[in-house]
């Protein structure tokens, strides 16, 4: 049996609770054998609003994600020509580590918009997608959304189903429980001096703190 490897990618500006908690869910309903998060240099498709240094946004990930044996901060989309691309990104994890089954995590938001991704196609019909899906608030509506010619490869799969190894590639539907949260979010909350650290990993809160980023100031020097 290949080797199960999974790419997370973002932003992650700041790494928080929404981030982490649906991977674990998805590890131990798919149990790879690793799960790579890939912090952004240049996403394509956020505003052009600046990220927080990549120094921190790697810190906070690597620290929040230490406790987790397999799971693992990889750099390479921060020293990847910039924009970066997911299917870019994919190709040279393929590159990295032949023989291995990989699928590609992504929220449901990001998935419903797969047709306006750079070679969206060529992604698609190279990794399996594990989709962190919310049905209640979705419904059918994501079904509407997607190329008609991926809804055949659309399986719902529930938290702690048994996931055989797959014959076909296949986009999964894992049902979870959202976190409503943003980064935008709680970056303005901690610009406001509100609490945050009921939203994000104990150690991204500590290394917020630490760092003062997100701050009024750290805006200022902006």
């Amino acid at each position: 049996m290949k080797r199960r490897i999974a790419i997370y990618g973002g932003s992650f500006d700041p790494f928080h609770l929404g981030h982490l908690v649906p991977v674990v869910r998805a590890q131990e309903t798919f149990h790879f054998e690793s799960v790579y998060f890939v912090p952004a240099g240049s996403p394509p498709h956020k505003d052009a609003a600046p990220l927080t240094p990549v120094t921190h946004r790697l810190a906070m990930v690597a620290m929040a994600t230490l406790p987790y044996d397999n799971f693992f901060t990889d750099d390479d989309e921060v020293f990847a020509p910039q924009p970066t691309y997911s299917v870019e990104t994919v190709r040279r994890f393929r590159d990295r580590f032949p023989d291995s089954t990989f699928f590609f995590i992504l929220g449901s938001d990001s998935f419903s918009q797969i047709a306006s991704w750079e070679m969206w196609e060529e992604l698609v019909d190279s990794v399996h997608l594990v989709v962190l899906h919310r049905a209640h608030m979705w419904g059918k509506e994501l079904e509407q959304r997607v190329p008609e010619r991926l809804l055949p490869r659309l399986k719902l799969v529930e938290p702690f189903e048994e996931v055989s190894e797959p014959e076909e590639l296949t986009i999964y539907l894992l049902n979870h429980e959202p976190f409503p949260i943003s980064g935008t979010s709680i970056r303005n909350r901690q610009r406001r001096g509100l609490p945050i650290r009921e939203l994000v990993p104990h150690e991204v809160h500590s290394y917020i703190e630490k760092y003062g980023l997100y701050s009024p100031a750290s805006v200022a020097e902006e």
